[in-house]
């Protein structure tokens, strides 16, 4: 019992058997004989039991034409988490629901399963409160009605007039970085036909995903949302995935959207030079045996962030006679099996590594500067259950609403509980909302914690929630404390020995093995390249401390270069890097677009734009917890503004990138 297993207009297929066939073409495949494999009402009936109630309303939605289940189901609540699927709704009625979706179900099937039922503006504004908890504001509706890709691919960048090969010579593009943003760029630029080459320094793609591979390494953010959104047929085998099967998502991404043959591995820029007589980038590149140059229109970075790893200066480094090294350069084949193991760091990445060192390790000690706070997820390692799967593969448009879901868009916006109160003067939070999240995340992680005093002194933080980003984790960090074999170290490394590290107050911590969970030289974009503008100027020089980018993607006086990922662009209450990237490539794609159209030599950002969406980025930014002082992160530059997260509502950032103002650009035309 599944769909036809074609897609909708301008997706390409991928290799699994999941996601809902087109909305204007029958979905066939479905009999209705109730003893065959996966048809029966027996299976119908176990697959509702398990599937996200949310999603599953939807579906009947579009299986019976009727927004009647939406009736029944009445008034729903605010998603708790991303992954909450059930609405609030109480679990009598719950129950009645998933009843009258298997009797739907059925009658579907025995109707031979007919065109799912496509709702109208109206019905969809009704799905989207009732998915939210809330009325949401009407700018959503166009975006939800985009995400969920009913027509195709609308993020695509197509052309106003009919351009020719030639004109599509003249402008060739040069994308640095064969991560999630790269491929995504390689992709649209295939699309419109604009030459390009992807450069990588790694040996494969997938960026921070193929370079990560250390033990319990996995993605933070719900799978079937951390994904290309033209892409929904992925089979993904757990809620929250693990890096090989992000590495497998990426390399198949690229031979899927034919991006192999155009990258080339294990090369770097390491300079770019604007002539401005051409219009061109003169860029220098470095493989393993030469160096050399070539010339291009336009310059996409894809470099990302959290790539250049962020090593503590340790005294007498040297001396340490075992094996030291950051979480992303974990060695391949290491063994750790009874080892005496070192973990400087507490911070996402120690999370997910510390529960599989504990399991294996003899001895792991964790030298932690601060505690952290984390969100317990009751789902964080949970497998895709195979009533989910069933309503993946088979149901219209449950695929679809299950990955809306996921955004949790009831959340954009700006929380309260990241707001800060400066009339508030209670210690430890920042706002009366701050204070409930605060107590919110103590008690779950009390619960893992456990009953020792000292732990939950250590471990629980004493500055407010949300200054730093809050990791996700099912609390195997926590519970790893109670083993006989790992201890927390709370006085800090002050120096390598040949066997070991040595602590403030002077105490000896034998190690085999020193790992660095330290994170990332994020502030340093584009960094080590050089890349040089007009009249010389060096983009490092012009930034000093304070990289900025006007929507993070364009910058004066750096004619034809756009960023992905660039300043202002981390996210920190929602969405996840897959929607910004999509919303940077739409809008890359339209100045590309643009300049093709009209024989334009140059793009540049006019500076009174750029200041001024620095300005306003600023205010957002001061009131947001990040810009509190009660503790240290890595959005803040030395200064201490924050510059890398961006305040705006997902909406916001969608409607600013749909196309570029021209009037934001000075332009040169060709000759």
């Amino acid at each position: 019992m599944r769909p036809d297993a074609g897609t909708v207009a301008g997706e390409a297929p991928l290799h699994s058997s999941t996601a809902d066939a087109p909305f204007n073409q029958v979905l066939a495949g479905l009999t209705p004989r109730l003893d065959s494999a996966g048809e029966s009402d027996a299976a119908i009936d176990a697959a509702v039991q398990s599937a996200g109630l949310m999603p599953l309303l939807m579906a009947v939605v579009h299986m019976t034409g009727s927004l009647a289940i939406l009736d029944e189901a009445g008034p729903t609540a605010r998603p708790l988490h991303s992954t909450d699927m059930n609405g609030g709704i109480a679990p009598e009625t719950a129950a009645a629901l998933r009843e009258h979706a298997a009797r739907a179900i059925r009658a579907w099937r025995d109707a031979g399963c007919p065109p799912a039922y496509q709702p109208t503006a109206d019905e969809l504004a009704r799905m989207f409160d009732t998915l939210a908890g809330a009325t949401l504001d009407p700018r959503y509706r166009p975006l939800l009605t985009e995400e969920l890709g009913f027509t195709g691919d609308e993020r695509r960048d197509d052309w106003d007039r009919s351009v020719g090969d030639a004109e599509k010579a003249a402008t060739p593009v040069l994308v640095i970085g064969a991560g999630l943003s790269g491929l995504l760029m390689g992709y649209r630029l295939s699309q419109a036909g604009l030459p390009f080459t992807i450069i990588e320094k790694n040996d494969g793609p997938g960026g921070t995903w193929f370079e990560n591979r250390y033990p319990g390494a996995r993605v933070d953010v719900p799978s079937h949302c951390y994904s290309y959104s033209f892409t929904r047929d992925f089979a993904w085998p757990e809620l929250f995935s693990p890096w090989p099967i992000l590495r497998a998502y990426f390399a198949q991404a690229s031979e899927r959207f034919g991006l192999t043959p155009h990258i080339r591995y294990r090369a770097a820029v390491t300079r770019a030079v604007y002539d401005e007589a051409s219009g061109e980038w003169d860029v220098t590149l470095r493989t393993d045996t030469s160096e050399e140059r070539l010339r291009v229109r336009a310059i996409v970075s894809a470099v990302g962030q959290l790539n250049r790893p962020l090593i503590p200066e340790i005294a007498n480094a040297d001396a340490f006679r075992g094996q030291h090294f950051h979480t992303s350069r974990w060695p391949e084949g290491l063994d750790v099996e009874r080892k005496k193991i070192l973990v400087v760091g507490t911070a996402a990445t120690a999370l997910q590594l510390i529960p599989e060192l504990a399991e294996r390790g003899a001895d792991v000690s964790v030298f932690q500067r601060s505690p952290t706070w984390v969100f317990v997820h009751p789902e964080y390692r949970n497998a895709i259950g195979a009533g989910q799967q069933w309503a993946i593969d088979h149901l219209p448009g449950y695929a679809r609403w299950y990955r809306l879901i996921l955004y949790n868009w009831a959340g954009d916006g700006a929380p309260a509980h990241m707001l800060i109160d400066p009339d508030w003067t209670e210690e430890g939070s920042i706002s009366a909302a701050n204070a409930a999240a605060r107590d919110r995340l103590t008690r779950g992680m009390q619960a893992m914690i456990g009953e020792d005093p000292a732990l939950l002194d250590q471990l629980i933080p004493k500055y407010p929630p949300y200054v730093k980003r809050p990791n996700l984790g099912d609390g195997g960090f926590f519970r790893a404390f109670s083993r006989p074999n790992v201890r927390l170290v709370t006085q800090g490394a002050q120096r390598f020995t040949e066997t070991g590290l040595i602590d403030a107050e002077g105490v000896e911590h034998p190690a085999d093995i020193v790992v660095y969970a330290t994170g990332f030289r994020a502030l340093e974009y584009l960094a080590p390249m050089e890349i040089v503008g007009r009249g010389g100027k060096r983009i490092d020089q012009y930034w000093g401390d304070e990289a900025r980018a006007y929507l993070g993607i364009t910058v004066p006086d750096f004619p034809n270069l756009f960023l992905m990922y660039g300043p202002g662009t981390n996210l920190g209450y929602n969405g996840n890097l897959f929607f910004n990237g999509e919303c940077q490539a739409r809008y890359i794609m339209g100045c590309l677009r643009w300049m093709v159209e009209d024989g334009l030599k140059s793009v540049d950002l006019r500076q009174p734009v750029y200041d001024d969406y620095a300005a306003r980025m600023d205010k957002a930014l001061a009131g947001f917890s990040w810009s509190h002082t009660g503790a240290t992160n890595w959005y803040r530059n030395k200064s201490g503004k924050v510059i890398s997260n961006s305040p705006w509502p997902l909406v916001q950032y969608w409607e600013w990138t749909r196309r570029p103002d021209r009037s934001d650009y000075r332009v040169e035309y060709s000759a």
